[in-house]
Parts: structure tokens; sequence; C-alpha cells
């Protein structure tokens, strides 16, 4: 166990991966009390933070085999602040300004590393697609058409497009990807000139 603790976070996720519950203690023991501080900064309720923190372990370990991450601590961060979010809306809970100006800071620094992660899980879940599928996503995502758009230029009706834009979405969510993307919109809201 001592000889696991210094081992790097890849190393851990890959014993993680195969049951490895010394692993997985040792990450949450490197991680959860960074993870709890980035929640408790935007959300100052100790016991609602606390119970995040868990949430977002206890997933980690329910989604052990699929779990594709290269930065560990990225994606904690993203994660907590994004189920942090998620609980204020759902709540309709108070956000601390003070605090979302310190994430849109935190991120700006970490901006380039974030969005090198983003487009790399973004491209990795989008080729896996079916075709068509693909087909529909990139021409809304990337290229901006409206939903009667795509339909007309792939000369299918528009609720086949919304079809297979939810289908898209959806796997999208299966991938934790949504993590990712929720804290990027933010960003790029907060951050708009």
């Amino acid at each position: 166990m001592k000889e696991k603790q210094m081992w790097p976070d890849a190393r851990l996720l890959e014993l993680i991966r195969y049951d490895d519950r010394s692993a997985f203690e040792i990450l949450y023991n490197r991680y959860a009390s960074k993870v709890f501080h980035a929640a408790y900064n935007l959300f100052r309720d100790r016991d609602v933070c606390e119970d995040l923190v868990q949430e977002l372990f206890i997933d980690i370990w329910a989604k052990r085999q699929q779990l594709n991450v290269d930065n560990v601590h990225a994606y904690l961060k993203v994660a907590i602040k994004n189920r942090v979010l998620a609980y204020i809306r759902s709540q309709k809970a108070m956000l601390d300004v003070t605090a979302m100006e310190q994430l849109i800071e935190d991120y700006t620094a970490d901006s380039e590393t974030l969005q090198h992660d983003i487009t790399r899980l973004l491209e990795k879940n989008v080729a896996e697609l079916p075709e068509k599928c693909r087909q529909i996503f990139i021409l809304s995502r990337k290229e901006y058409l409206s939903n009667k758009e795509i339909a007309s230029r792939l000369n299918i009706s528009i609720k086949t497009v919304e079809n297979q834009m939810t289908i898209a979405l959806r796997y999208l969510r299966t991938t934790g990807l949504t993590d990712y993307l929720t804290i990027a919109a933010l960003f790029s809201v907060f951050t708009r000139k």
C-alpha cells in the first residue's frame, strides 16, 4: 500500500479499472480534500459539499471500467464544479459571485489545458457515434446549423434530426463529457467580452 501511494495517477486509475480498492482509496485520499475545497469555494455549505464529493467518488468507482481520464486533478475539479452548479440549479440556491469570479480566473489560467482536454474528448466520443448521428451532430455543433437547415441539407425530416441529436447528446452524457462541456459553456459565457 505504501508503495502505491507514490504511484502516479495514471497507474492508480489503471489499477482501479481492475477493481483495486486500495488504489481507489489512495486516489480518494489524494484528492478528496482538494475536491471538497473546490466545491466549498462555490457553495458555502459544508454538508452539501461533503455529500457532493462522496457522490462524485462513488460515481467514479461505479464507472471505473469506462473511465478515460488523462488529468485526474483537472477532471475532478471540473466534475465537482459541475455537480455544485447542478445542485444550485436544482435547489435554486444562491451562487457566491466572488466564487464565480474565482472560478473564471482559475479557468482562464487553465484554459489551454482544459480546451485541449475538451477537444480531445469530444473528437474521440463524436467519432464513436453512428455515421448519420455523427454527421448531424457535427452540422449542429461545429457548423451551427439549425435543425431545419440540417434536415434540408440532408433531405431528412426535422424529427429525424431531433432524434439523432438526442441520441448523440445522450451518448456523450454517458461518457462523462458533459462534465467538461457544462463548465466550458459557463467559461465561454462569463469570459466573453
